[in-house]
């Protein structure tokens, strides 16, 4: 297998494009190549998987949606690959996805957190979003109900499982999930591929149909398996069921707790040695005075410990927020976090939601124009390894947000290419004085441009154009 990413490497150094200390050093410093040998795949000739894989991670930095818009692209130069390579990649049903991916968060976490110190507010986030689609021949896509914009939408939901480790959000695994399937002719028209049983492709189209909540809890099963350890288990109330707190307390000998919402539905409390549900838990603690006023949050609240069968003992925070009408529930298999504890640890849980904005907004997640599922796995793994590799970046250089970094990326880029076309136009108008004075026969062309002179004329050019709009960033870099 070749060197990781040589070629890439070799030809980001010559242009010194500023995702060269993005991709070329990170990816380095992670290994990818032996992790992906880890992982148990090997190509038998050609491109390096590493390599390959490294041309994928960085199309969002490109600006570019997908391979075909790369190839179309003046940054087509970089490699002398072709893209049918990445395409037989993408759409290989044995690539190991998820394993790299937990490759490469394992990695993250050993060059962040070498002591293996498990923070106070180290916590598993579970949380789906809305991955949409517009071709109707994608492998498994259907209708989603988008709860953010309360419609249906063409497309998938991703159920991702990330880790909070105290200062970044890493995504651990994720799931492709399908809702309501096409009917009819569209139905048929749909791509449908034969998988070989066992393999990890026919893994993801079964995980595909699964309810996401048994998904859940083998996610948070394989994460404690990998060696992850957290505090807590943060979700929402759509996750909150009485099997997924029971499956979460009963793993690692009850070390896991769980901070999460609930909905006010008829699952029963016992209070008082009576089973009452949530509204009726509402009306008693009203009836008996005893709420509570958090200065911090402006909230009205009251705090209770009440028995939850099956579970045990839980503590139920039911809350009223400034301009809210409807009171929230909030409950926490710790009983002995306060109400301002509880609230500062859930609200951790908005780093996911920060997460899927920053995959969408910037690194291109649902721009995977593919019929094959085995390429929209990879699809979303390689933009949750490049969120992995961005984090680590904006940690070791202090940056603000991953957006102020990505930011940062496209701008000094523009910069560099704008440089370069410069440059080349500048070469081209020289040839051409050089070509006209040759035609002469006072100047042989072929000797001028092996000349110091020439090497000079390039030189000084650099120095006055290209080192002072680059200078700034290649410092930092």
């Amino acid at each position: 297998m070749r060197d990781n990413a040589t070629e890439i490497k070799k030809v980001l150094d010559e242009h010194q494009y500023s995702i060269n200390s993005i991709i070329v050093e990170v990816m380095g410093t992670f290994k990818l190549n032996s992790i992906i040998r880890k992982a148990g795949f090997a190509k038998q000739d050609g491109y390096g998987v590493a390599e390959i894989l490294a041309l994928m991670i960085m199309l969002p930095l490109l600006m570019l949606n997908s391979v075909h818009s790369l190839y179309h692209s003046e940054f087509q130069k970089i490699t002398t690959m072709k893209k049918d390579a990445i395409y037989r990649l993408k759409n290989r049903e044995q690539m190991p996805w998820r394993r790299i991916l937990y490759g490469v968060a394992k990695r993250f976490q050993r060059l962040t957190n070498p002591g293996k110190i498990v923070a106070d507010t180290s916590a598993f986030i579970i949380d789906d979003t809305t991955d949409p689609r517009v071709g109707r021949h994608i492998e498994n896509v259907s209708y989603i109900f988008d709860h953010v914009v309360g419609k249906t939408r063409l497309g998938f939901k991703d159920l991702v499982l990330g880790y909070f480790d105290g200062k970044s959000f890493t995504p651990l695994d994720f799931s492709i999930h399908a809702e309501k399937g096409l009917r009819g002719k569209p139905r048929k028209e749909q791509y449908k591929k034969t998988c070989v049983p066992g393999s990890p492709g026919n893994t993801r189209r079964k995980e595909c149909t699964m309810d996401k909540i048994t998904q859940s809890i083998a996610m948070v099963k394989r994460a404690v398996k990998h060696g992850f350890r957290a505090k807590y288990v943060l979700t929402d109330s759509r996750f909150s069921s009485k099997g997924f707190i029971q499956a979460m307390r009963q793993m690692k000998n009850h070390a896991l707790h769980v901070v999460c919402g609930v909905r006010k539905d008829k699952r029963q409390y016992t209070y008082h040695g009576k089973k009452v549900d949530a509204k009726a838990l509402i009306v008693a603690l009203k009836q008996e005075g005893n709420a509570k006023r958090c200065r911090k949050l402006h909230t009205r609240y009251f705090e209770v410990v009440v028995s939850y069968e099956g579970v045990g003992d839980v503590t139920l925070y039911l809350c009223r927020f400034p301009y809210q009408k409807q009171w929230r529930v909030f409950l926490s298999t710790d009983t002995a976090l306060s109400f301002l504890a509880m609230m500062e640890i859930y609200a951790t849980r908005w780093t996911i939601e920060v997460f899927f904005k920053e995959m969408k907004q910037h690194l291109r997640l649902g721009h995977c124009p593919s019929r094959d599922f085995d390429a929209q796995v990879a699809h979303v793994t390689t933009c949750c390894i490049l969120y992995i590799f961005l984090a680590y970046f904006r940690r070791v250089n202090a940056y603000e947000s991953l957006g102020a970094l990505f930011e940062g990326i496209v701008s000094e880029l523009v910069e560099k290419n704008l440089a370069q076309r410069l440059w080349e136009l500048f070469e081209e108008l020289l040839q051409v004085v050089i070509s006209a004075i040759a035609e002469s026969g006072s100047v042989d062309l072929a000797q001028f441009q092996r000349s110091p002179e020439y090497a000079a004329l390039k030189a000084l050019f650099e120095k006055s154009f290209l080192g002072n709009q680059l200078q700034t960033f290649n410092k930092s870099a």
